[in-house]
């Protein structure tokens, strides 16, 4: 059962597991992954098969390399179906009225919320929050409500929302003289000076 040995060692990877994560997440002795892996077996036990597949959260069939029939009939399988109507929930953002230093510790309840399609599993920071000013027009107007990523790292060319000495700024990051600075209507401020910062991913605007 080479293709077997070949297919175990092809999905730990491809999960990142090492083999006693494996062991662990199987329920089976390290040692038996490390056999399966290096030798093969010629007969592995029901209970083997199992341990791995269930792991890999896979039918047996497809372990030992057989076409799913499910599959095969274009069924889905009840996970399937989950993740396609999760997929087609909008994600819901919270927006506050001000931008606080650190995710998740907001003092004041959102002040409303905005929907966004979603493609894929939303990140876990993203917020929106309502700019005060004009210092970003025309691009972003006062009243406008910003959406931030705050997992994502800024680059070049990034809108972003920073603290710098308590007071919120917006701006453009620009690279003079081999320095970051963040560059808006009122002049440009070292980026290394924020105390906090969020890309900005998308822009909400006023209509009236």
């Amino acid at each position: 059962m080479d293709s077997l040995k070949d297919t175990i060692k092809t999905l730990r990877k491809a999960r990142g597991w090492t083999q006693g994560q494996l062991a662990v997440k199987s329920g089976l002795p390290r040692t038996t992954i490390v056999s399966l892996e290096n030798r093969g077996a010629s007969r592995p036990s029901g209970a083997t098969l199992n341990g791995l597949a269930s792991a890999f959260r896979i039918p047996v069939s497809e372990l030992l390399g057989k076409p799913d029939p499910s599959k095969q009939s274009g069924a889905e399988s009840p996970d399937d179906i989950l993740e396609r109507y999760r997929l087609a929930a909008p994600i819901s953002i919270p927006v506050y009225d001000h931008f606080v230093i650190h995710a998740g510790t907001a003092a004041e309840a959102p002040s409303e919320y905005i929907y966004r399609p979603r493609a894929q599993a939303a990140p876990g920071n993203i917020e929106g929050y309502r700019v005060q000013g004009n210092c970003m027009e025309p691009e972003i107007q006062d009243g406008s409500i910003v959406t931030v990523d705050r997992d994502r790292a800024p680059q070049v060319g990034n809108i972003i929302l920073c603290a710098i000495d308590g007071e919120v700024l917006i701006g453009r990051i620009i690279e003079r003289d081999g320095k970051l600075y963040l560059r808006n209507g009122h002049g440009d401020h070292l980026l290394g000076d924020c105390q906090a910062h969020a890309v900005v991913i998308d822009v909400t605007k006023r209509l009236v």
